[in-house]
């Protein structure tokens, strides 16, 4: 049985349940065989759109319609374009027109999400849906990264009964800045052995695909402004993650900011802003504000429950112990003062919490909008995101499906 995790999105932007966008770059892709180029900008208005009749495929495209009949019908034999049931539309006299959809089931892709302790992937179909997904333990392939992510990849499609060469683009989150040039990771914060490896270059050679790798902040801000998103259709959106790591990421209309450099959003290393009479486990973000941190915080003030996490934390200061509430007000004072510098630096229209903490964030709101004091700062609160701790992984798979062209026109070529 196929498994799929209940925060994961069933399906994607790029099915018509998921509400989609066409896939970016089409016009640098576009060969000089026009009758595979035709066929592509049938399918990219497919993908767009969910199904559609000949006549609008023709309106979209610009091509005659006998051109589109004639491109369809091949497309279905090659089993990329399948007919699909007809819209009722009771104004309409007569057999409604045939209507057309891509066949999802033509192509997969891949999403993961490489975090500091848990790795999460999941497998598409080219329509969106979600066909299978699971977590591990990301010490199982920490060592070795390109074959653990590879092994895991191809035992998924296998367990799903896909082709290997049905894989169309592969999307990885991972806990590391990336360089946007090169796919090369750089200076991950836990896993020092990843720091140089040649990541997309490794993976791209190897699953003879498309492979994008780009910070897992960066992929949850993607996610976060989708239709499946906490903010779906917003400009601008910046997204705090904070569980065993922390880290930030933002996309402006649909597409994420990475920096020069590809280190968009480290603050581990921003000094926290209030230690005065405060014994904390470190001066930075990245030592006091994670999970780790809280925790450790918690001891130091003389808790006496057993918290091990987040979660834990919360659910004692719920309880009414005193350790663990003067440790969740320190933090959503903490979180609120980020959130503001965050806002003064990005303006963004919407900034979302994410990541292991967003889990308690009524509590956080009470002692967020305490810090926030004024009105204009009340409502300027980040939201809980709606994805949680998936939204690494969904941003990841979006970023796989906007990546799929290439595939399509090797596919095409060759028929």
């Amino acid at each position: 049985m196929l498994r799929l995790h209940p925060g994961l999105p069933s399906s994607l932007p790029g099915s018509a349940a998921g509400g989609s966008s066409r896939p970016a770059g089409l016009e640098s892709h576009v060969p000089s065989d026009m009758r595979v180029a035709n066929m592509v900008r049938l399918l990219a208005e497919l993908r767009a759109h969910g199904s559609l009749p000949r006549s609008d495929l023709a309106r979209l495209t610009g091509l005659a319609v006998p051109t589109v009949h004639r491109l369809v019908s091949e497309l279905g034999t090659l089993g990329f374009v399948s007919e699909a049931a007809p819209v009722a539309d009771e104004s309409r006299v007569g057999r409604p027109p045939a209507v057309f959809r891509l066949r999802g089931e033509s192509g997969v892709v891949g999403g993961l999400d490489v975090g500091n302790e848990s790795t999460r992937l999941a497998l598409a179909s080219l329509d969106g849906r979600v066909l299978i997904s699971r977590t591990m333990p990301t010490s199982s392939i920490a060592e070795s990264l390109v074959d653990g992510i590879i092994t895991q990849i191809l035992g998924m499609a296998h367990e799903a009964s896909l082709r290997p060469d049905s894989l169309a683009a592969v999307g990885v989150g991972i806990a590391s800045a990336v360089d946007p040039q090169t796919g090369v990771l750089h200076r991950p914060p836990r896993h020092l052995n990843w720091h140089g490896i040649p990541l997309a270059g490794e993976l791209r050679k190897r699953l003879g695909c498309e492979v994008v790798v780009d910070q897992d902040d960066h992929l949850a801000a993607l996610a976060e402004c989708s239709s499946v998103g906490t903010v779906p259709g917003v400009g601008s959106v910046v997204v705090l993650e904070i569980g065993k790591g922390i880290g930030v990421g933002m996309a402006v209309d649909s597409r994420s900011l990475t920096g020069g450099r590809g280190r968009f959003g480290r603050i581990a290393e921003w000094p926290v802003s209030q230690s005065e009479g405060v014994r904390l486990p470190g001066r930075t973000l990245g030592e006091c504000l994670v999970t780790d941190g809280l925790v450790a915080q918690y001891a130091i003030r003389g808790g006496k429950s057993a918290v091990q996490d987040g979660l834990g934390l919360f659910a004692a200061a719920s309880d009414g112990d005193a350790a663990a509430r003067a440790v969740v007000a320190w933090a959503a004072w903490e979180i609120a003062d980020v959130v503001q510098r965050l806002q003064a630096m990005c303006d963004p229209e919407a900034v979302v919490l994410g990541g292991g903490l967003a889990g308690g964030y009524e509590v956080l709101q009470r002692e967020m909008t305490h810090r926030a004091g004024s009105a204009d700062q009340i409502g300027a609160l980040p939201l809980p995101s709606v994805l949680g701790d998936f939204a690494p992984l969904t941003g990841a798979l979006l970023a796989a499906q906007d990546s799929v062209l290439p595939w399509l026109l090797t596919q095409l070529a060759h028929t």
